[in-house]
């Protein structure tokens, strides 16, 4: 910690500002569109209800209607199936969180944010993919609500 200072705080991403409920949202948010192409696929109501309670009906409808998922890297690690409903949330927070982090550049801010949301470790990922996807998140949330988890806090991205 003692190696971050005011200016990695100014240029420091938006989303660790966040009150917790919204830092949630937006990490399950993430998550579901690093597992959407799984998400279409699933038939059974209990794991479709499961991510609609996290994500909400506007969101999980947006994200459902998504015609280009071949242009999201499939590749960024491994994630674990979600064959049950109870796992929905936390997978899909998890997979978020990681994303997150590696939207942070290399440096004393990542690991400081890293050893706070250990053990969750950063997806490995460019940091520009991992900031385009969180901008693409937040233009998916913004397409059906105006109360998206950053759009009243207009900051940095990475």
């Amino acid at each position: 910690m003692s190696a971050i200072d005011w200016e990695m705080l100014e240029t420091a991403p938006a989303w660790l500002a966040l009150p917790d409920t919204k830092l949630a949202t937006l990490q399950r948010q993430i998550g579901a569109l690093l597992y959407a192409p799984e998400i279409r696929i699933w038939i059974d109501g209990a794991r479709l209800n499961a991510a609609r309670a996290v994500l909400g009906d506007t969101f999980m409808k947006t994200l459902l209607a998504l015609r280009d998922l071949h242009a999201f890297p499939q590749d960024t690690g491994t994630r674990p199936r979600i064959d049950s409903a109870e796992h929905v949330p936390t997978h899909l927070q998890v997979a978020g969180a990681s994303l997150l982090l590696a939207s942070i550049p290399q440096g004393a801010l990542r690991r400081a944010v890293g050893a706070a949301m250990a053990p969750t470790a950063a997806m490995p990922m460019a940091c520009e993919m991992a900031q385009a996807l969180i901008t693409r998140v937040q233009s998916l949330a913004a397409q059906g609500s105006t109360s998206s988890p950053l759009s009243t806090s207009p900051g940095s991205i990475g």
